[in-house]
């Protein structure tokens, strides 16, 4: 009964706030000539003991066992707990590197910046930065303070609006640990929002962003639903990719983005690892503006 509750709780979300194409991805699938990139999308791992690591390497397992190769694999912040030490950080890049995955990038969540430079002592990158795969163009944002609501600098805001703005041929998904005011995203309150949003969403009124990836808010994908739409900001897409972690009645979910060369749409799955599992009933495709090429085949990081 408490399942079916949730059904309809996320239909009624639905309603109104998207305007996409369902349907069975396996029928879609027989109709693609070119070859699929396939980018793996998870967040908030950061289990709590030693005895909580068993998750994610459950879902390593569940994609290498289950999903097959992957080609990139994007962690949307809150890798690890709150002030974690040397043998955490040690333990989950040795338990990332099991899984089939060609391409890692990640960014720093709040827990994550609570855990001070080690983060960036393993994870050796930008605050923000962008990766170029085909005419894919991913701009990453990292929280920049220990505060639950994200932050993000103006310096910060400013690279993102000049990358949008200088790369409008470009399929551009933002990746985000928390998500925006106004997306439309359930639990879009105070502390699990991007502070001074009115920035980004100003932006989004004139510039096109396919996609805004984000974590952070732990909910079933059954609540959070498979994506929302506010035509208000450009018809960007937004989407919660869930949590590695089973606490409470919650179960270790992540999401898979296929994308096709020449399709100008991209499938997105929603994958229980509790179960092993595809719930097929967030199966959902979103057009992107533009159809995908995947060009050289190989990742550019600046």
């Amino acid at each position: 009964m408490f399942r079916k509750y949730l059904i309809f709780l996320s239909t009624l979300i639905l309603t109104g706030c998207v305007s996409v194409q369902n349907g069975s991805f396996q029928e879609a699938k027989a109709h693609f000539s070119k070859r699929q990139f396939l980018v793996w999308m998870l967040s908030d791992i950061q289990p709590k003991t030693t005895l909580d690591r068993n998750v994610f390497e459950a879902a390593v397992a569940d994609v290498n066992e289950n999903i097959g190769s992957v080609d990139m694999g994007i962690m949307a912040g809150d890798l690890l707990k709150s002030r974690s030490h040397d043998d955490d950080f040690n333990w989950f890049i040795e338990t990332r590197n099991k899984a089939n995955v060609t391409d890692w990038y990640q960014i720093a969540g709040n827990h994550d910046v609570r855990s001070g430079p080690i983060f960036y002592k393993y994870f050796p990158q930008a605050q923000y930065y962008a990766v170029k795969y085909g005419n894919l163009l991913f701009l990453f944002l990292s929280d920049q303070s220990v505060a639950s609501r994200t932050d993000i600098s103006d310096d910060t805001f400013l690279w993102w609006k000049d990358m949008v703005e200088s790369n409008r041929k470009k399929i551009i998904i933002t990746v985000s640990h928390a998500q925006l005011k106004k997306s439309g995203l359930t639990g879009s309150i105070k502390s699990r929002v991007i502070h001074n949003s009115k920035r980004f969403e100003k932006v989004l009124q004139q510039e096109k962003v396919a996609l805004w990836v984000s974590g952070h808010n732990h909910l079933p994908q059954v609540i959070s639903g498979p994506a929302t739409s506010n035509k208000d900001l450009g018809g960007t897409f937004f989407v919660n990719v869930g949590s590695i972690s089973d606490e409470l009645f919650l179960d270790s979910e992540s999401r898979f983005f296929y994308f096709h060369g020449d399709s100008d749409v991209v499938w997105i799955r929603s994958r229980n690892h509790s179960k092993r599992l595809f719930n097929t009933d967030l199966d959902i495709q979103i057009p992107l503006g533009r159809s995908f090429s995947l060009s050289s085949g190989k990742s550019q990081v600046f």
